[in-house]
């Protein structure tokens, strides 16, 4: 038959036929029982040493993290401050008392800042002593309650305007967790005459 030669449809069939299975060779898609094994059994061999190379390099990364502080830290050595009600531009805060509701903004963003602070939620921490530190050694940590109480004025629960209704607003400043900071003395932020 030559390359013009079209074959026919049963032709084509039987081709088919024999290279899915050629009884005479035993061949299976063109190749022996003999030949698919030794494939599958390199495949088998090759991926599973992919397999145990991804672990064992996995393994050797985590040993050299710990559990209890990070391994790379900011390069910032003062602490992370945010800053509560959060100012509209820099730390300038200006409210009219001629607008109604002046403040509301404001008061708002502190009550929403100091709702996980409530009774209610802080039920299932630990009740630490105050000035004491709470050191604790892992692998389970517990926090402390922060009763809201320690604001005094600020807190919202004598005065729920935070002292913007008298001219003397609240603004709260909370510092982020610094590892092993160990404070000393007794650290208080004094009230500046304006």
């Amino acid at each position: 038959m030559t390359k013009t030669e079209k074959k026919s449809f049963h032709q084509s069939l039987a081709e088919w036929k024999l290279f899915l299975y050629n009884p005479t060779s035993g061949e299976f898609l063109g190749r022996t029982a003999k030949s698919w094994g030794l494939i599958l059994l390199f495949y088998l061999v090759f991926y599973g040493f992919l397999a145990a190379l991804f672990t064992f390099t996995m393994w050797a990364m985590l040993q050299t993290l710990n559990d209890e502080i990070p391994k790379y830290r900011d390069q910032i050595r003062s602490p992370g401050l945010m800053v509560f009600p959060k100012p509209l531009t820099a730390l300038e805060y200006t409210y009219s008392m001629s607008e109604q509701p002046p403040f509301e903004k404001f008061t708002k963003e502190l009550k929403r800042f100091l709702k996980p602070y409530s009774v209610e939620e802080q039920k299932n921490l630990t009740n630490c002593t105050d000035g004491i530190l709470f050191k604790q050694t892992g692998p389970d940590y517990q926090a402390c309650q922060f009763p809201v109480s320690l604001l005094q004025d600020c807190s919202g629960v004598n005065d729920a305007d935070f002292g913007y209704s008298k001219g003397q607003p609240c603004i709260l400043v909370k510092m982020n967790r610094i590892i092993e900071l160990m404070p000393e003395g007794s650290p208080r932020i004094l009230d500046l005459p304006f």
